[in-house]
């Protein structure tokens, strides 16, 4: 199978949520074609920055069809017609074989990042964790197999070197070429054309990262180099919470960090102690460097020079226990 078009589409099922489904949405409603979308609890009271409401409120406002399931509900497959066409986009479930069989391969995937380098979830932040500023696109077939199959378009771009220290600015740059290339994808769709498929090998470029939850997986390892622990509270920024960890019996989150060089070389003792503090930053010792931090946005307004930040050993063996797809 080198090549393949979908004609004769009847209606589109769309699964997942974000920004992006809001904008699939739009254009499909605009070409007067049938929508329905099944998406999360969660997702459906996401709140959609661009569109200043919920998702659901979305759907409500715009009279877009949608139902919400809790888990890999197996109800929503009576929706599938013979010439139906799915459109995954942050589905929070893998579908099973049945389900993909039931599409006869008219369901794709719009995946956030190059595949195969960066398959799975956890988006943007495993990017900054392996300071990997390349990242792209892929629409491509679902199959049995997660971020696998035939792709049938990719786009692939580097960040410009003065957001790669903010996930948001990184976000948002990605969700512009996003949007372009789905719209560019759904135009070529409607049109009937032909898209040549590319497999997608599972070969020494293949890394599989899982979906993490800032919550329980962004707890702050005091022990870890400087740098790496700049990289990591980045990794977590806004939009999510931030990093954690503790001042005394307090948790703190912190969104912004940056590397300093010291002339001093810290005893481990030293590691996680506030040194010095300022109006707008607090500086840190740690491991081969100076952590400084943001904290202008913090809700901890008790004193911070002198402190010990830290991370108990339950926090940080929670830390390393990723989600599960």
């Amino acid at each position: 199978m080198k090549s393949i078009n979908f004609k004769n589409i009847s209606d589109f099922i769309i699964f997942g949520g974000g920004e992006l489904v809001t904008d699939i949405c739009l254009f499909l409603k605009k070409k007067r074609k049938k929508i329905i979308v099944v998406t999360s609890k969660q997702q459906a009271n996401d709140f959609i920055l661009s569109k200043k409401m919920k998702l659901s409120n979305f759907f409500k406002k715009n009279k877009i069809k949608f139902i919400v399931i809790d888990k890999n509900d197996k109800k929503w497959t009576s929706l599938i017609k013979k010439n139906s066409f799915g459109i995954s986009h942050s589905h929070r479930w893998i579908f099973n074989n049945d389900q993909i069989k039931k599409f006869k391969k008219r369901l794709i995937n719009i995946h956030y990042s190059n595949l195969p380098s960066f398959r799975g979830a956890g988006g943007l932040t495993w990017n900054i964790l392996t300071k990997r500023y390349i990242s792209g696109t892929t629409i491509h077939l679902i199959d049995k197999n997660i971020d696998m199959g035939f792709s049938l378009m990719t786009k692939s771009f580097s960040f410009p070197k003065k957001m790669r220290t903010s996930l948001l600015q990184m976000q948002k740059y990605s969700l512009l070429i996003q949007k372009k290339s789905i719209i560019k994808f759904l135009t070529k769709l409607l049109k009937g054309l032909t898209f040549q498929l590319k497999t997608i090998s599972n070969d020494k470029e293949s890394f599989y990262w899982p979906r993490l939850n800032t919550k329980k997986n962004a707890w702050i390892n005091w022990n870890w180099h400087a740098r790496d622990i700049v990289d990591f509270i980045n990794a977590f920024s806004s939009p999510f919470e931030g990093a954690a960890t503790q001042i005394e019996k307090n948790i703190v989150r912190f969104t912004k960090a940056n590397f300093l060089n010291s002339k001093i070389k810290f005893h481990p003792f030293q590691h996680g102690l506030i040194f010095k503090k300022t109006a707008k930053k607090i500086y840190v010792a740690a491991n081969q460097g100076i952590v400084v931090i943001d904290i202008t946005n913090n809700n901890y307004k008790g004193k911070y020079l002198g402190k010990r930040l830290f991370s108990n050993l339950k926090h940080l063996e929670q830390s390393f226990r990723l989600v599960k797809i």
